[in-house]
């Protein structure tokens, strides 16, 4: 982790309570740069004017910084401040490595913060790796209940949802096979069963997901719709603006880590699209 001024993290217990919500204060998340050639680069972009000027230039990728050590590295997040509150349903939206996947993955307490705070009220659900816990010789049966224990189950809720989910996912006999022996379709099937049969306060999308063949396509996205309304919060990274008119209610155009518009949908998604332009994308 590189230096911080302050980083504080709270991440209460999973029990729903009425505040449920996100709040970042100042977040930063940064990536060192470890390689050798690190010190050439720093010299490169500290003694260069033209190379100095050029930072942040680029329509992708995070922003090269020099940390407070010295050490250079990859500024994801740059200093973000929002609030999320229940109910609300939040697109993210900007250039490839704008910084949205970094921000769900803070979020979700897979990456921790360098620097500001980060608050989360409420049970967590990313949705964005479906395939953790996905060991080649278990059975689908022996899959659920790995991924049930890494999803915080109890075995007893674990034993309650497995049935529902065999039968959602509709993979027959191949349910006892092990899940080496599966097509991609199959074990996007039965991870997105699981995922999508345990409640969550705040749910987290990195694109939303492709789910097999038409038919099972169909029920997956009306099983998604019923799984986002149990949800409070739904934040959903895209580059689809169809994704954003229609699940969202607010959004988010990130740039180099930084919210650089926050609003309506309509209104971020125009944005959006004048940048673009402008970039002559």
């Amino acid at each position: 982790m590189t230096d911080t001024d302050s980083v504080e993290v709270n991440r209460p217990a999973a029990r729903p309570r009425p505040d449920i919500g996100i709040k970042a204060t100042g977040l930063t998340v940064d990536f060192p740069i470890y390689d050798a050639n690190s010190r050439s680069l720093r010299h490169v972009l500290m003694l260069n004017p033209v190379a100095n000027a050029m930072r942040g230039a680029s329509h992708v990728g995070g922003t090269i910084a020099q940390g407070s050590r010295g050490a250079m590295v990859v500024r994801a997040i740059d200093g973000m401040s929002f609030e999320i509150a229940k109910g609300e349903r939040v697109g993210i939206i900007g250039h490839n490595g704008a910084g949205k996947t970094t921000l769900l993955r803070t979020v979700a307490g897979i990456y921790e913060p360098t620097g500001g705070k980060l608050e989360t009220v409420g049970r967590i659900m990313p949705l964005f790796n479906l395939m953790e816990g996905m060991m080649p010789d278990a059975t689908g049966r022996e899959f659920i209940r790995i991924r049930g224990i890494l999803l915080g189950l109890e075995p007893s809720q674990i034993d309650a949802l497995t049935e529902e989910v065999i039968d959602f996912c509709e993979l027959g006999v191949y349910i006892d096979m092990p899940v080496r022996t599966y097509s991609t379709g199959m074990l996007v099937r039965l991870a997105f069963a699981l995922a999508t049969s345990v409640t969550s306060d705040i749910l987290l999308f990195d694109e939303l997901i492709g789910a097999g063949d038409a038919r099972f396509v169909e029920r997956a996205e009306a099983r998604l719709q019923t799984f986002v309304k149990r949800s409070s919060i739904v934040v959903v990274a895209t580059h689809s603006a169809a994704v954003m008119q229609k699940w969202c209610t607010r959004a988010f155009l990130l740039d180099h880590g930084k919210i650089v518009h926050d609003g309506g949908v309509v209104e971020v998604l125009k944005t959006y699209a004048k940048r673009r332009a402008a970039e002559g994308a």
